[in-house]
């Protein structure tokens, strides 16, 4: 469940509001997180329905059992190249933050690197090491809670009049912008071969990570939504952080600056969760013994690759273009999947995979 979390709160969290707001959705933009918590439980049902087919098989398997094996080699090395990019992406988006609120002068690769390393220490220790570790920093979401309290007296409810005037297709267009700031859940697909549990179990605790998730982005969009008028909100492309910037306690002069510091582990979950199932994928894909030796592999490329946009249009254009590919694999793979399944009623997997974990 804490990987779940970990994963999906990340980079995405601080702009989230703007975004879905300027995808049309407007003062309705808390609806459509709302939305996005009802979408993505019906995707882990879906996810849900092929870990059962396959209780016991990596996805990446399931691809060669389903496909055939030349077609599924080729879909693994698919998602390990786009689990590669979206690492790259966190990369990308967190230095253009951290540049431009706390260090501007720092260069990118200094931080790629402490985070890759950081990424690093931790994938190649086995994943109940790596759920430990999510579920230890976990507490921090708390504090996030904590640090917008200073900015109930001045929320204004009006701000977000009437309901609904941004119309439903309005509403649909924030809720695919924030599904594509939320990505993460598809770690279910990928770990509940290897997670101990009854089926029930596991459909529980994918529920609750959903859950959990949903209410801390709703309730960080709702408060900027009541925060900043309509007029302002336009203007601040991260929020939350501008948020943050307003208040100022007895003896933290930058709200702002914690939350970063707070923030940065955020990034560090969801790199170390996507370099271990790349990682995963490239041992599936090469029949290696251990996850460990293809960790170099993944974390390589993703330093390089994040050292190529350098402005904010490039950065924007990469955003766009690795998200929108996300989707195919994230939601188009695993429903094509489970749609072959159904027609031609296939045969469950009767031999166990090694586990790599």
């Amino acid at each position: 469940m804490f990987i779940i979390v970990q994963t999906q709160i990340g980079v995405g969290i601080l702009s989230l509001p703007y975004t879905i707001y300027e995808s049309g959705a407007k003062t309705d933009a808390w609806i459509s997180m709302l939305c996005v918590g009802v979408v993505l439980q019906v995707v882990i049902i879906l996810f849900w329905f092929l870990s059962n087919w396959f209780p016991k098989t990596s996805f990446y398997d399931v691809l060669s059992q389903v496909y055939g094996k030349y077609v599924g080699r080729v879909l693994t090395i698919g998602y390990v190249i786009y689990f590669i990019f979206v690492c790259s992406l966190a990369l990308i988006l967190f230095n253009y933050i951290i540049e431009i609120w706390a260090f501007p002068r720092t260069p990118n690769w200094a931080f790629n690197l402490m985070m890759l390393i950081l990424a690093y220490y931790l994938v190649i220790e086995k994943l109940k090491v790596i759920g430990r570790f999510h579920t230890l920093v976990s507490f921090l979401l708390v504090t996030i809670i904590l640090l917008t309290f200073p900015a109930y007296p001045h929320l204004d409810i009006r701000y977000i009049m009437p309901i609904g005037d941004s119309g439903l297709v309005n509403i649909f267009k924030g809720t695919k912008e924030a599904i594509l700031s939320v990505l993460g859940f598809e770690l279910i697909l990928f770990l509940m071969p290897f997670v101990k549990g009854t089926k029930r179990e596991k459909f529980v605790s994918a529920s609750l990570a959903n859950i959990i998730v949903t209410v801390i982005y709703t309730y960080l969009t709702f408060i900027c939504l009541l925060f900043f008028s309509p007029e302002e909100i336009k203007l601040v492309p991260e929020p939350v952080l501008y948020l943050l910037k307003a208040f100022t306690f007895p003896i933290i002069e930058r709200v702002d600056i914690v939350f970063l510091a707070i923030w940065i582990i955020s990034v560090v979950t969801t790199l170390i969760s996507y370099v271990y199932i790349a990682s995963i994928g490239l041992t599936c894909f090469f029949s290696m013994r251990h996850h460990k030796k293809a960790v170099p592999f993944i974390i390589v490329p993703s330093f390089f690759i994040a050292l190529i946009p350098r402005n904010s249009i490039s950065i924007a254009n990469w955003s766009d273009t690795i998200t929108n590919v996300g989707l195919f694999f994230v939601l188009g793979i695993p429903f094509l999947t489970a749609l072959y399944i159904v027609i031609f009623k296939r045969n469950r997997v009767k031999t166990d995979v090694e586990k790599t974990s």
